[in-house]
């Protein structure tokens, strides 16, 4: 069957609520004929009148008929048959293991005839047929054996006694090594459940994992294939199935005391509060059902609370492992079962379609059973991560409007597959190092590695973006693009902040962000979302080895498994573009492009790419995979180097197994070293990490010892926390009031707002959802990561959803009542055209600058002089030319507003590497990803006076910028600039009063010489680092006599920039310095404040973060020069 042909609907009505209304009726009847007794308590059930006990039965009951049902609607009676019996398939592996293996562990003791192993093995050979599956065949034989307890007396003595006995041997610890019905709970020793060993003879006493429990990683497929169906079933018999005596503390958490729940939740020495699933998914009723054979109902169980389980489960959470019952040993891997349950429904015919269904409506719910009918309410949930999207459903389901925004670009989905219905998931699916980066999902999409299968992403994206009254944009910065008072403005009664983390820490140490240094959010967001893991990729991401990873958190652990195998990537495609473009160009022509720092850089990485390729070589002659991580620790490896102990770490506390697999995959551990100073090479970039040694004292507190050690580091990744993104209030203050790093969370109560408390955990009562915001009956609220008590994890971020938007709903009583009367598809379009945006005209002016302009009508409107835009292209929309995708990194660019033509922003592209040359390929009518306004406005002064502009070219787009305000001030412009090819000289005219033109920086210094500089009262100074020290140096010896005493000089901080939404990747962290001592002070981000006084900034450091990527982009320059050359590429 390729035709999706429902038994008695049509796909497109199971979108509607009316056709829901009717699938849910159609579905009580056909419950009532199966089983009237559960239909009378189907009533009760949605009604609040069963016990958590009688509800936990209804359900376990009604899941196996809802399997029914769903399979006759879908017509797949026979795979769902088929899954059912292949679940069963594997019970004789765990009778076996009840009846003998658990009777053999109990015998270890009195059973030492270790050498009867061998024939007592080859009887039971004999007794076997041959078969590629053992393990069954003997528990068959079990079995079979246990039918006739009398008759086979002495064959059950000798199986069991064989258990026992392959318990103990090596031979046979060897043959059941990955038998499930051998498979023993190990206990638990909080202390280290970390398995580590000293490194040999290292200088720098790191840690390790076992040696054979290392393993190879190669490139970004998916590193992690899950537990196969029998081991995921011998979890689910593991289970005790608590709910029956309440005991589910997987789901509700741990207390301290059964039956006094006043006590609180209980602490594991680990020092983690065990507040089990924050979803209080139904667990223990989920592994019944499943272990039954009905992986619908299951399925339909999970969805009950978390409808968006393809983002949890493995991999990601494992609040419900540490809350399971068994503290002292092994938990239930309960995130394994939950993928599983999962994928089983998925790779049925039209399973994507039934999870899809699923989350729209489930009648095992007891609210929120199918969405209700649009009630004229619209809400802006700004933030797409995991908090934002899952919000988005619930409020579609309580009857909403939902307009989701990110600040990140969000590529389209393909429409066929929102228009038709998906028969096998594997037709969605892509792998996962070539896979389009949807910029979907906020931390989902570039937090999370590959460990973890990012196509379930897409099943949540498709979810959502199929709902009649869900709409999607990227590019939209909230206090940027979309402001709280405008969202009021444009038909919005609610407004919902998820926006996640931010503001990074740097580390205040000497030459701290000197080239090779970045903040791991820097280094994962780019990873994640430029493609640079792809071959095809433009993208630039410059990491030479060793490497070492400052910080104890899971994000520091990430980053060290990605540096480790983004290295391999990138020199293999520094490798190929090399020998392509030296046989193009010639050696010596090409290695003229490169200076003497990135020549060194560049041959080392073609070094390292020669051995790679010649190991991959051997490794095919001897049938076996590299050993790349040989070859990474010969480099120095990649170490996590961390203040404390590895158990009192963040990551060990939160995520022990993740932090396992690290290790596994050959990163190092040093514990005890608190970072000093960074040591630089000659040229001026990362050589080291000078560290304090810690020691701990008698009482347990750590203690500098005398010592220091230097871990030998070319480059170093910052991962010392984050705090909630509050940089709405930074820009537009006193909107939000503040509670020390986040909002102040406040509760309605009577229609008036109450302060509540920033404390207590996810399940804590009451929590407050809402900011201090109350104004003409509008409310603003905010959750996950941005919200203190749901900070730190997907899946605190999505209970924040499943927890607020009943508050939510309680606040718009007043509207529910009252509705307006909204055409929902007007507001839908307007909104729409709002928030799109696409090429209007592109025109060269010189050889090397291009005018861009885009309509963009909300980008444009809340421009304000001297702010800038991020511009991108969409990576589905973006041609391949040979075997590379013209996809741009992020640029940024000042915008020029025109009020002749308010929808429209021009901007000034500056041809100076790959991805600015890529602009020259836009066509007019390509839609376009334009983000912002994003930086500082400048500041016009309220008096009237003579305004200096001087700099290089990049100076006239700010002069475009900014001189129509200034003028509409009333104040004098003059303009200098240094530019050998002048373009847009009528528009300098139209604004300056006086302009000059120079050839090079010292004609600039001659130019004011000659200018009257008494009259000016401002000066800003727009380009790179050496202008600015010109300038800087003249005004305090040639010019020093010639400003006015008080003038005010401003300087462009143009460095290198990616996410430019005011705090988060931290690429843009540029240091200031006391201009008294010259000395640091901070470090700013330069995408929220791009024109610094000039006298803090620090010059040289703005010129070491432009170098971070240079030879790498130097490289790519010239491959797109070569791509151009060899290929008709259709270009201005």
């Amino acid at each position: 069957m390729t035709v999706l042909q429902l038994k008695q609907f049509n796909f497109p009505e199971l979108f509607t609520t009316a056709g829901l209304e009717k699938l849910d009726a159609h579905f009580v009847h056909f419950l009532a004929q199966t089983n009237p007794e559960l239909a009378e308590q189907l009533k009760c059930y949605r009604a609040g009148k069963l016990t958590a006990a009688q509800s936990s039965e209804w359900i376990i009951a009604s899941a196996s008929i809802l399997e029914k049902y769903i399979a006759q609607l879908f017509g797949i009676e026979l795979e769902v048959s088929a899954l059912y019996q292949a679940t069963h398939h594997h019970d004789p592996i765990f009778q076996f293991k009840d009846h003998y293996v658990h009777q053999a562990k109990r015998l270890l003791k009195t059973v030492t005839d270790i050498a009867q192993f061998e024939s007592l093995n080859k009887w039971l050979e004999k007794q076997i047929e041959q078969n590629n599956d053992i393990e069954l065949a003997v528990a068959k034989l079990g079995l079979l054996f246990l039918s006739d307890k009398n008759h086979y007396q002495n064959e059950i003595e000798k199986l069991t006694h064989w258990c026992a006995l392959a318990m103990q041997c090596e031979a046979g610890r060897h043959m059941t090594e990955n038998w499930s019905s051998f498979h023993q709970a190990q206990k638990k020793n909080y202390e280290n459940l970390v398995p580590m060993v000293p490194v040999e003879n290292d200088v720098f006493g790191r840690f390790e994992a076992p040696i054979l429990s290392q393993r190879e990683r190669d490139g970004f497929k998916l590193t992690d294939q899950r537990m196969p169906l029998r081991e995921v079933l011998d979890e689910i018999h593991y289970c005790v199935y608590c709910h029956k005596n309440e005991g589910d503390f997987c789901s509700k958490g741990f207390p301290v005391k059964k039956n006094n729940p006043e006590m609180g939740l209980k602490t594991n020495p680990a020092g983690d509060l065990l507040t089990g699933c924050p979803l209080e998914a139904k667990i223990s009723e989920m592994h019944v059902v499943k272990k039954n054979g009905f992986g619908i109902g299951a399925l339909a169980i999970v969805t009950i609370d978390n409808p968006f389980c393809a983002v949890t489960g493995h991999r990601i959470c494992n609040d419900c492992m540490k809350a399971c019952i068994y503290q002292k040993q092994d938990p239930v891997n309960i995130p394994e079962i939950e993928t599983r349950v999962l994928t089983d429904v998925l790779n049925l015919p039209w399973g994507v379609e039934i999870y899809d269904l699923l989350i729209r409506w489930n009648p095992l719910r007891q609210t929120q059973i199918l969405p209700k009918h649009y009630n004229s309410t619209n809400i802006l949930v700004m933030g797409m991560g995991p908090a934002g999207f899952t919000l988005a459903h619930h409020l579609l389901m309580e009857g909403c409007a939902v307009v989701g925004c990110d600040g990140l670009k969000i590529e389209p989905l393909p429409t066929q597959l929102l228009n038709k219905p998906i028969k096998t998931f594997s037709a969605i699916c892509e792998s996962l190092d070539d896979r389009i980066m949807s910029g979907f999902g906020g931390v989902s999409e570039y937090g999370i590695t590959v460990r973890w299968d990012k196509n379930f992403l897409k099943l949540v994206y498709l979810s959502l973006a199929r709902r009649p009254c869900f709409q999607l944009f990227g590019n939209v910065r909230f206090g940027g693009t979309m402001t709280v008072e405008n969202a009021w403005s444009l038909g919005f009664h609610h407004l919902a902040i998820a926006v996640g983390a931010g503001l990074s820490r740097e580390l205040p140490i000497p030459n701290s962000l000197a080239p090779g240094m970045r903040q791991a959010n820097d280094f994962l967001m780019t990873l994640q979302l430029s493609g640079a893991i792809k071959k095809s990729s433009l993208a630039n991401i410059q990491v030479q080895l060793p490497a070492v990873v400052i910080g104890g958190g899971l994000t520091g652990v990430d980053t060290a498994t990605e540096v480790q195998a983004y290295y391999i990537v990138q020199v293999e495609k520094t490798h190929q573009r090399y020998h392509i473009l030296k046989s193009e160009f010639g050696e010596n022509a090409l290695r003229a492009y490169f200076d003497a720092h990135d020549l060194s850089v560049l041959d080392e990485h073609l070094s390292h790419a020669e051995k790679i390729m010649a190991e991959r070589i051997q490794a095919k002659k001897e049938n076996r995979a590299p050993q790349l991580n040989r070859l990474i620790r010969e480099w120095g490896g990649v170490t996590i180097a961390y203040r404390k102990s590895i158990q009192e770490s963040p990551a060990y506390q939160r995520n022990h197994e993740e932090l396992t697999k690290a290790l596994q995959e050959g990163i190092y551990y040093a514990e005890g070293l608190e970072p000093a100073a960074v040591l630089l090479d000659e040229y001026g970039s990362t050589a080291g990490l000078t560290c304090h040694s810690r020691v701990q004292d008698e009482f347990g507190q750590w203690i500098f010892s005398t010592e220091t050690k230097t871990l030998p580091a070319k480059a170093l990744f910052v991962a010392t926390g984050a705090k909630p993104n509050i940089a709405y209030e930074f820009e537009h203050r006193g909107t939000f009031e503040r509670s020390a790093d986040a909002y102040q969370s406040y509760e309605d109560i009577d229609d008036t707002l109450i302060p509540a408390e920033n404390r207590g955990h996810v399940k804590s009562e009451p929590f407050g959802i809402l900011t201090s915001y109350d104004r003409d009956h509008h409310k603003v609220s905010f959750l996950g990561d941005t919200h203190p008590v749901f900070h730190g994890s997907v899946v605190k971020a999505i209970a924040s959803a499943k927890r607020g938007y009943p508050k939510i709903m309680a606040v718009l009583k007043t509207q529910l009542e009252n509705p307006d009367q909204t055409d929902y598809f007007s507001f839908s379009q307007k909104i729409k055209s709002l928030l799109s945006a696409e090429v209007i005209s592109i025109k060269r002016h010189t050889n090397y600058i291009i005018e861009l302009s885009v309509k963009a009508p909300l980008a444009a409107k809340h421009f304000k002089p001297g702010q800038f835009y991020r511009i991108q292209n969409y990576e589905t929309a973006a041609p391949f030319v040979g075997d590379t995708r013209l996809q741009t990194e992020t640029i940024s660019a000042l915008g020029i507003f025109d009020k002749k033509y308010p929808d429209q922003l021009s901007f000034f592209i500056f041809e100076k590497g790959a991805s600015t040359k890529l602009v020259a390929t836009f066509q007019v009518g390509q839609a376009i990803a334009i983000m912002g306004p994003t930086g500082s406005k400048i500041n016009i002064p309220q008096t009237t006076e003579t305004i200096l502009i001087v700099g290089n070219a990049m100076a006239i787009p700010y002069l475009l910028s900014v001189g129509s305000a200034l003028k509409k001030s009333g104040h004098q412009i003059i303009f200098v600039v240094n530019t050998t090819d002048l373009f847009a000289e009528n528009r300098i005219h139209a604004i300056a009063d006086e302009s000059y033109v120079c050839k090079n920086n010292d004609e600039i210094i001659q130019i004011l010489q000659k200018i009257n500089l008494e009259k000016i009262k401002s000066v800003t100074v727009i380009g790179d680092a050496l202008l600015l020290k010109t300038i800087q140096h003249a005004h305090q010896t040639t010019l020093k006599n010639h400003f006015h005493q008080a003038v005010k000089f401003t300087g462009s901080v143009y460095g290198s920039m990616q996410c430019m939404l005011k705090g988060v990747c931290a690429q843009c962290l540029q240091w200031q310095i006391d201009p008294s001592t010259g000395k640091r002070t901070k470090a700013v981000y330069a995408c929220s404040w791009q024109h610094q006084p000039m006298e803090l900034i620090d010059i040289d450091h703005l010129d070491d973060r432009l170098g971070q990527n240079k030879m790498q982009e130097t490289l790519a320059n010239l491959w797109v020069t070569y791509l151009f050359e060899k290929h008709s590429v259709e270009k201005i």
